[in-house]
């Protein structure tokens, strides 16, 4: 039973800090990361599906990493159904450096999800950074969409808390 419970709550308390982290770093952050920002994610309806699209969030390099050097950044973004609790998909990495003073220069996002009744779609993207072999991430931290911009078409919609 406690058992039970203290599964749940960790549950809870986890996906609350991943709807509530609003675009800058969220529960999910291990290591030293460096500065990091995301924005909107752009909602647009295609027949019976949705196509997501967010810009490459805005990184740059740990502080004080190797002074000079450039330090490989990479990310993927990770579409969450929050109306099922499942994994809606996810994108390939994509990769970049970066200094402290210059951010990496990285590929946007575009996805496809299926149009279905309820849709509450989170798009989180998942940010490394990575150790002077390129590979083995360092830091780690979550960016959630900090809004979503709902289109029909070319009509916009409005401005909500989920992708719907």
């Amino acid at each position: 039973m406690i058992g039970k419970l203290t599964t749940a709550l960790a549950l809870a308390t986890t996906t609350t800090a991943l709807v509530l982290g609003a675009g800058t770093a969220s529960a999910a952050t291990e290591g030293n990361p460096g500065a990091a920002v995301t924005g909107q994610a752009t909602c647009t309806h295609k027949g019976d599906k949705i196509r997501i699209e967010i810009d490459s969030p805005v990184v740059y390099a740990q502080p004080g990493y190797l002074p000079g050097e450039n330090q490989q950044i990479r990310y993927r973004t990770v579409i969450i159904d929050a109306a099922k609790g499942t994994l809606a998909g996810s994108g390939e990495w994509e990769t970049g450096k970066a200094t402290d003073t210059k951010a990496a220069d990285m590929d946007d996002t575009k996805m496809d999800v299926l149009r279905n009744d309820p849709n509450a779609y989170l798009v989180i993207q998942e940010v490394e950074w990575l150790a002077p072999d390129g590979e083995n991430p360092v830091a780690k931290t979550d960016l959630t969409a900090t809004s979503y911009l709902i289109k029909d078409g070319r009509t916009e919609l409005g401005t909500f808390d989920y992708c719907q």
